[in-house]
């Protein structure tokens, strides 16, 4: 019997580690978060990004969505119907935080809010959660 492949994982926090990081020299710590919609959407169509950390929530202040590189506010969104977000591509959350997050696992729980332009029956919003139990990476030297 032909082994079928895993599908992919659409929920919005990937299973990839949590890395401690620096940004503009604050430290901090980066999760990885995928689009949970079925088709590209421009960050304009991002309504709502939530997080929170072994049960503390984190301010939306202390976030930078950076896709492709390219970091942008949570605040900023909305003004960037210019800046697609392709389902395959992962995003990275980076959480400002003195000394990142300490060593072995943290329950991690996030909600993405979209609205989806495609859908043409009225303004929509859909809210999809995710919650994993993550490992913070061991920095490899």
């Amino acid at each position: 019997m032909q082994k079928r492949p895993k599908p992919k994982d659409r929920a919005f926090i990937s299973d990839e580690p949590v890395r401690n990081a620096c940004l503009d020299g604050k430290e901090g710590f980066i999760i990885k978060v995928r689009l949970t919609s079925y088709r590209a959407l421009p960050l304009s169509c991002i309504e709502d990004i939530s997080l929170s950390v072994d049960g503390r929530s984190i301010s939306k202040d202390d976030m930078t969505f950076i896709l492709n590189g390219e970091r942008h506010a949570l605040s900023d969104l909305a003004k960037l119907s210019h800046v697609w977000w392709w389902i395959l591509d992962y995003a990275e959350l980076f959480v400002a935080s003195v000394g990142g997050l300490a060593s072995g696992n943290h329950e991690i729980e996030g909600m993405l809010v979209t609205v989806e332009p495609y859908i043409t029956a009225g303004r929509f919003s859909f809210f999809n959660s995710s919650k994993k139990q993550l490992a913070v990476a061991e920095v490899v030297s």
